[in-house]
């Protein structure tokens, strides 16, 4: 830890001045997907009639299930079965129906799927399930000794065999080659930014992460703080933007995995910007006369300034490149940290609240 910089005491309007350097911290989670292969093989279980109605039943609820919690629970498609992000697990048959009526060996051999019937139609190569229906769906499989018994809520079915299961199931892999964080002026950096159409120095670019087949940014245009961008895009035979409103979606996750269920979610941020309190340039400027008055800041920084702020938190930075970050403790006060770094920064941020808004910070 590096020694304080203590500024002279002071309080303005309510705003206490706290220098302090953070120790850097890394701000980066990557939920990697490195399987590439499936391992399927036929159980032992007799597909009967009474156990095609329970699977049938359990895929109708299963819906339910998804209607109420999507939000909530984040739930998204992983390798073709329901995925909580909420919880970090699969959903079980068991959570989305009470009363199942399936002995626990069966119970284990059956997997709720979040996949596009028109997926299953392909495999089978007929239209059992809606050819024309490309939303993500709940299904649900039991491993059988004849093969994978697949319903929907509808009441359609299909049995796949080993391979058709494996190739479906594989047809969600979210493996698309290494997740990296591109440099400024990489090749990939800068195609990414110009498929964006954020491009150029006034740009600020807080997030960006890559595969070979999809990628995420997320940026600012210095002049106007405020206006958070994010960005997924998809490379088809180069970069396109195929999400443009995730700053603003409820959740921006489940709106990526609706359009993209193969795409690794390691690639999102691992904030939800639309979930933070309004973003805004508001106030700034008596803050800033606040700093003036404690000496921190200048009449000159206040003119070229970037700031922004989000709920509790406030991040002032001039040209010079000090890096001021503001939060109202739980007494009212605005507390200023300064800080070294970005990872400085963040580090603050962090022992400030589980999940800062990072975004209104300068990253470049």
């Amino acid at each position: 830890m590096k020694d304080n910089k203590v500024f002279k005491a002071a309080v303005i309007w309510g705003i206490v001045l706290v220098i302090a350097a953070a120790c850097a911290i890394g701000y980066v989670i990557y939920r990697k997907a490195s399987v590439k292969e499936i391992a399927i093989g036929l159980s032992d279980i007799e597909l009967t009639d009474e156990l095609k109605a329970e699977v049938k039943n359990t895929a109708s609820e299963a819906q339910k299930y998804i209607e109420a919690n999507r939000q909530d629970r984040t739930l998204t498609s992983q390798y073709g079965l329901l995925y909580s992000y909420k919880d970090k697990a699969n959903v079980l048959p068991s959570e989305v129906i009470e009363d199942i009526k399936l002995p626990a060996d069966t119970q284990s051999e059956m997997d709720i799927l979040y996949i596009s019937p028109t997926d299953v139609d392909k495999i089978t190569q007929e239209p059992a399930f809606g050819a024309n229906s490309q939303m993500l769906s709940a299904m649900v499989s039991v491993n059988t000794k004849e093969g994978y018994y697949v319903a929907d809520p509808m009441g359609n079915e299909a049995l796949l065999s080993e391979e058709e299961m494996k190739n479906l199931l594989l047809s969600y892999s979210p493996a698309h080659g290494q997740i990296v964080n591109p440099p400024r002026n990489s090749e990939a950096h800068t195609a990414i930014i110009t498929a964006a159409n954020i491009q150029g120095a006034n740009f600020d670019i807080k997030h960006i992460a890559c595969d070979d087949k999809y990628a995420v940014v997320v940026a600012n245009d210095v002049n106007n703080p405020a206006d958070i961008r994010e960005y997924a895009l998809k490379n088809e035979n180069g970069w396109h933007i195929m999400g443009d409103s995730l700053a603003k979606d409820e959740n921006s996750y489940i709106t990526v995995n609706t359009a993209a269920p193969d795409m690794d979610m390691g690639l999102m941020p691992i904030y939800n910007i639309a979930s933070f309190d309004a973003i805004t340039t508001d106030k700034i400027s008596d803050v800033a006369d606040s700093l003036i008055g404690l000496g921190s800041l200048t009449e000159a920084d206040k003119q070229t300034m970037y700031a922004c702020s989000c709920g509790r938190f406030v991040y002032i930075e001039p040209q010079n490149g000090k890096k001021l970050v503001g939060y109202i403790d739980d007494d009212g006060k605005l507390n200023f940290n300064e800080a070294e770094n970005i990872n400085e920064v963040i580090a603050y941020m962090l022992s400030c609240s589980e999940d800062p808004p990072v975004f209104i910070a300068k990253f470049e």
